[in-house]
Formats: structure tokens, sequence, C-alpha cells
């Protein structure tokens, strides 16, 4: 993970913007971590990927077994 200063990061927001796109970015003050930048994408993938977990976690199937189980239902109407 790249890492950039605050004081950098005002000064040259395009390119942390940029940076940002790539990779999740840590911005440091006074040597210390304060804060990371990360793209819209990332932020995406990581609340569709906790919400399948917790779907997971509450008992629910996933995307094959409900394509069986709404074939077989479908199959059982006909």
């Amino acid at each position: 993970m790249k890492s950039i200063t605050a004081a950098r990061a005002k000064i040259h927001f395009g390119e942390f913007l940029d940076m940002a796109q790539r990779e999740p970015v840590v911005v440091t003050r006074n040597n210390r971590p304060v804060s990371v930048m990360f793209s819209l994408a990332d932020l995406e993938d990581t609340v569709w990927a906790e919400r399948a977990r917790s779907a997971k976690a509450e008992g629910m199937i996933g995307a094959t077994a409900s394509s069986i189980l709404i074939a077989d239902l479908l199959d059982a109407k006909n």
C-alpha cells in the first residue's frame, strides 16, 4: 500500500486521486497514518462482499443454489 503526506496530497490532489484509483493510499501527518483513500470501486466491492458474508451467516443460499431452486420450482409448476 502506498503512502503520502497530507501536505503532498493537498498540493498534488490530482496525482493523489490517480494513485487511489490503482490501490489504497495511506495519508500521514507528522509521520503517523491518519487516513486512507481508496477508489469507489474498491468501496463497492467491500460493501457487496460484506453483504454476501452477512447473507451467508443468516442462512441464505448462494447464486448457484438459488438458480437450481428456481429451476426446480418452475419445473414443478409445469
